[in-house]
């Protein structure tokens, strides 16, 4: 088949490999139709990913149809339109056992440590695969998995109707935050340098987008909400150095959600922590949250048709990788057909 192959950091093209076999009873070959390129897959790429074992296909936001089964699965037929989780867990240690399996002890990650979706075919456990409504194209349904993501860091966050976020960074993952913020009932507030990205904020909903660069976001925030602060803030920019920044601006008893992976460290004041009691909540991937977002679908396809900017066939990965890489572009989620 043909698949995108990361040999190691910096090299990588569109190779003819061996396609991927049914092996266990649970297994579920996936003809791919469609895979949204996330940020994750460019650091990939360029080794930017501590974690990522190579050679490596990546992708992960993966739709497709059913090709085959194994001899253990049930409620899956051939043909079936379905979506990848792209976790593998054990199902047994301390983390999944709570309830947490997006945190699990041996976890693996379908494009760093699994094979993923930017090829013909992809396999993966049946329990890890969701049926599509057949009313949605197959790249809008790759946006799902983003959606999840902000499920996620709304729930780690305890987000409730009538609370003021802040989310720094509107690209597509701080998009996908801010939505599900007004899904919530929550007034959004959305900081980003990007005078594109501001505007797509403006026509996702949010009630103010603000440029840290040129306006004094503090002062901005405080204005915006009476002098209380933001309850809940979401860092989706990588930059920890906003930290000590959503301290200050977090209201008492609310929640800081960073959603980087960033390895560099940060100084902490604890005196404002404490006072105000805030709670800062890591966040990883999702749990549980596709059939929440797969039942909440027709009201999300409005705002999945203005996250899904462009698609571009596999065979034009190099331009389609070149384009998600360019911040200022106007481009949101960029999807490869298959």
């Amino acid at each position: 088949m043909k698949a995108i192959v990361v040999e190691r950091p910096g090299v990588y093209g569109l190779r003819e490999v061996e396609p991927p076999r049914i092996i266990r009873p649970d297994d579920v070959l996936v003809r791919v139709r469609a895979v949204g390129i996330c940020g994750s897959d460019l650091h990939l790429l360029c080794g930017g990913n501590s974690a990522a074992q190579y050679p490596r296909i990546p992708g992960h936001e993966i739709v497709g149809e059913v090709q085959a089964i194994g001899d253990g699965v049930t409620g899956l037929a051939p043909g079936d339109r379905v979506i990848a989780e792209p976790l593998r867990y054990c199902g047994d240690c301390h983390a999944c056992r709570r309830g947490r399996r997006n945190v699990c002890q041996h976890l693996q990650i379908v494009s760093v440590h699994v094979d993923g979706g930017f090829a013909e075919y992809f396999v993966s456990p049946a329990r890890n695969l969701f049926q599509l409504p057949d009313d949605i194209g197959w790249a809008l349904a790759t946006a799902i998995e983003p959606c999840t993501i902000g499920e996620q860091a709304h729930a780690r966050a305890g987000t409730l109707p009538g609370d003021t976020v802040l989310i720094h960074g509107a690209g597509p993952i701080g998009l996908m935050v801010l939505d599900t913020a007004k899904r919530l009932g929550a007034r959004a507030i959305v900081s980003d340098p990007s005078e594109s990205r501001r505007r797509r904020a403006a026509a996702f909903g949010a009630d103010a987008a603000i440029d840290p660069q040129k306006d004094d976001l503090l002062a901005l925030v405080m204005q915006q909400t009476g002098g209380v602060g933001a309850n809940e803030i979401f860092d989706a920019t990588d930059d920890v150095s906003l930290l000590p920044l959503s301290i200050e601006l977090a209201a008492t008893a609310g929640a800081i959600v960073p959603l980087s992976f960033s390895s560099d460290p940060v100084t902490v004041n604890f005196a404002p922590l404490n006072q105000k009691e805030l709670t800062i909540a890591g966040t990883r991937h999702q749990y549980k949250m596709f059939p929440k977002v797969l039942a909440a679908l027709p009201a999300r396809m409005e705002m999945l048709r203005r996250f899904v900017t462009h698609t571009f066939p596999l065979e034009q990965y190099e331009q389609a990788f070149a384009l998600a890489g360019q911040r200022e572009a106007d481009a949101c989620k960029i999807v490869l057909t298959v």
